[in-house]
């Protein structure tokens, strides 16, 4: 008998919608790590590019990585890295250890967030019912990021590609909310023509 927690999604039983102009489904667990450094500390910022084997993202909005890893910039000095959740605890342990001499912070904010997919040639039409952020501004290309809510939702969305394909993360609290009001919001474009 496994030792390890068994977590469930309030969103498990959700069901997927999938449509040629619009789709929507719960991405699986993520490891979500919090890391603040100082931002005019050039060494921790080379250590942890040489970790990553990347460069970290160097202004608003920008998101970097590979087929491993992805960091969403959130602050001049803060940045949310993604990982397979099987993985998550080696990228913390790697990053203590090569930061451990110097000032930073890295937490686990896993279960803080949830993260469903919304895609397709109507998303953005979908996201602009309650969202504020102008699409024309922010978000016009693939790995861009932007936080910002949806109705009473905030949320933090990351733009995978330059197809229209957003992954929104929200609080756990609000998943539930934020899924029911995207798939009525996504209604109308489910059978309608493209």
């Amino acid at each position: 008998m496994s030792n390890q927690p068994q977590f469930f999604s309030p969103l498990t039983q959700k069901e997927k919608i999938a449509s040629d102009n619009i789709s929507l489904e719960l991405i699986d667990f993520l490891g979500k790590i919090n890391v603040r450094l100082k931002e005019d500390d050039v060494q921790a910022r080379d250590a942890v590019e040489k970790y990553l084997t990347y460069s970290l993202p160097k202004s608003a909005g920008e998101v970097t990585g590979n087929n491993e890893t992805r960091v969403l910039w959130l602050g001049p000095n803060e940045y949310l890295l993604l990982s397979e959740d099987e993985k998550k605890d080696n990228v913390i342990n790697g990053l203590r250890e090569i930061l451990s001499d110097l000032f930073c912070a890295i937490i686990d904010v896993s279960d803080y967030y949830l993260t469903m997919r919304l895609s397709g040639p109507k998303s953005i039409e979908v996201l602009t019912k309650a969202c504020p952020l102008n699409f024309d501004q922010y978000l016009t290309k693939g790995n861009s990021c932007a936080q910002s809510y949806i109705s009473k939702a905030t949320v933090l969305i990351d733009r995978l590609s330059d197809d229209l394909v957003f992954d929104i993360s929200v609080r756990w609290s609000f998943a539930d909310y934020l899924w029911d009001w995207l798939a009525d919001s996504s209604n109308e474009f489910i059978f309608s023509e493209k």
